[in-house]
């Protein structure tokens, strides 16, 4: 059992991986899920226990939809004009992909994959407006992207790479990032 040393709340472990994900601190906010990840957390219909110790046998359902929002801010960040995938990639998550993820930008991630084998990462974009200007950043060192089969112009600002993109509604766009040999 993880959770034996304190009575930290299921939502209180939750808080703490959205915020190591904001941090852009991708293995603690694995650490912080874990206690919840437990058969003590869970009970068979997947709701969550409020304690990870289960002290007080109450449904959270914070958990449940906490779990889901850390993971998807580990893997998107966006704001107004910008978005940076794989802001807080764990460390042991070597290669992965997931599928339709919302930006605060009107514009979808259809799908984003990585393979740090490889050495690539691939993002597909889809704007839900015309003239979508957005600040297209990668939370792991790169060294190019491709478009369309041609490399796209490369822009920093503060010491942070990032392809500057106009997106057109209805229309997606396929970015292939390809990573510097070291981390």
């Amino acid at each position: 059992k993880y959770n034996t040393g304190d009575a930290t709340a299921g939502h209180g472990w939750i808080h703490k991986a959205l915020v190591q994900a904001r941090l852009k601190n991708g293995d603690g906010m694995i650490a912080s899920l874990l206690p919840m990840m437990t058969e003590s957390g869970y009970y068979p219909s997947l709701m969550t226990d409020h304690d990870t110790n289960r002290r007080n046998d109450t449904y959270c359902t914070d958990t449940s939809y906490g779990a889901v929002g850390a993971v998807n801010e580990a893997l998107l960040f966006s704001n107004t004009g910008e978005i940076e995938v794989l802001p807080a990639l764990p460390s042991d998550w070597k290669s992965g992909y997931i599928n339709g993820l919302m930006a605060r930008t009107r514009a979808e991630v259809k799908a984003l994959s990585w393979d740090l084998t490889s050495r690539t990462v691939n993002v597909t974009l889809l704007s839900n407006v015309d003239h979508n200007v957005i600040q297209l950043k990668v939370g792991i060192p790169w060294k190019k992207a491709i478009a369309g089969g041609r490399e796209v112009e490369l822009l920093e600002e503060n010491g942070c790479k990032y392809i500057p993109l106009t997106l057109q509604s209805d229309t997606e766009v396929t970015i292939e990032f390809m990573l510097s040999d070291s981390e």
